[in-house]
């Protein structure tokens, strides 16, 4: 087993920490580029509602089944429409338009259930 100090460690999580914000903002520029691809009159199933939103599909059905996003039903089928997809997104947004998710607390979060074991 290697030793390593607790300097070490704090500096790998430190670097990792740096990783995952980087890819969060990617992220999100990325999710606003893929909304000009998408034609407004379109309908979209969950599928396509995750890659757009940047987010899984059981996040989707969540969504649907606390009311947070509207959708039409057919048969088993979700559908959504864009603009309504735009609304659910937005709301996920503080009034000045910025993202409402605290990267220092995901984070935190990660690193709580990933503890480093040594």
């Amino acid at each position: 087993m290697i030793h390593r100090t607790i300097e070490d460690r704090l500096e790998e999580i430190e670097t990792e920490v740096h990783d995952i914000k980087t890819m969060l903002l990617k992220y999100f520029a990325l999710k606003t580029d893929i909304a000009r691809v998408i034609p407004d009159d379109a309908l979209m199933n969950v599928k396509e509602v995750a890659k757009f939103a940047g987010i899984e599909t059981p996040m989707i059905y969540a969504a649907c089944s606390k009311g947070q996003i509207q959708f039409i039903k057919i048969g088993k089928l979700y559908k959504f429409k864009k603009e309504e997809v735009l609304k659910w997104i937005d709301g996920e947004k503080d009034p000045q338009g910025k993202e409402q998710i605290d990267v220092d607390g995901y984070v935190e979060n990660y690193l709580q259930q990933h503890r480093l074991h040594g």
